[in-house]
């Protein structure tokens, strides 16, 4: 981004804080594009990432009052744009109230017997995972979020996303070798 268009943004948005339409037209289309890419980006779906940058625009409008000319206009709309996503999946989250057992439920095409047995082995693995165990390995295989997703919406860093993650996974592979769960949370 260039100076001159940094002093646009800036002057835009302190036009917005006087009530001026065509400043926030003019800011739409010259920042949307990217408000959009960050905001998908970060939530990894095209129309939810379209719905943050319409609330973007809306807590532009109702903030431009704070906003100090002369600073970076471009990072303070970017901020805002993160915020309203990372607030976005956070909602998602709270509505995404599915039950890990009921994604087990998933055929292949094989026999009801074959798929029966592989549900009632993998439900009862699952089991013996620790809730947030089960958190992540949900988030990560049958929501498809990254490890930077699952650090977000769980509030906790990515390394210890990532360290459950690997828990998680090495428990599973024992129990679905034939091992077991000595009682204690370890194998």
């Amino acid at each position: 981004m260039t100076e001159t268009m940094r002093r646009i943004i800036d002057t835009l948005i302190t036009e917005i804080a006087k009530g001026k339409q065509y400043a926030l037209d003019d800011l739409s289309r010259l920042v949307s594009a990217r408000m959009l890419s960050l905001a998908q980006s970060i939530v990894r779906d095209r129309a939810l990432a379209e719905d943050v940058v319409q609330d973007s625009f809306v807590r532009i409008v109702n903030s431009a009052r704070k906003y100090r000319p002369g600073t970076n206009g471009y990072g303070w709309i970017c901020k805002i744009t993160q915020n309203v996503a990372l607030s976005a999946l956070r909602r998602e989250k709270r509505q995404l109230c599915v039950n890990i057992d009921d994604c087990l439920n998933i055929s292949d095409g094989g026999s009801l017997a074959d798929s029966s047995a592989a549900q009632l082995t993998v439900s009862s693995a699952m089991e013996q995972l620790t809730q947030q165990e089960r958190q992540v390995i949900y988030y990560k295989y049958f929501a498809d979020y990254t490890l930077r997703d699952i650090a977000a919406l769980t509030g906790r860093s990515k390394s210890a996303v990532h360290r459950t993650e690997v828990s998680a996974e090495n428990k599973l592979k024992i129990l679905l070798d034939g091992g077991t769960n000595d009682g204690n949370g370890e194998l």
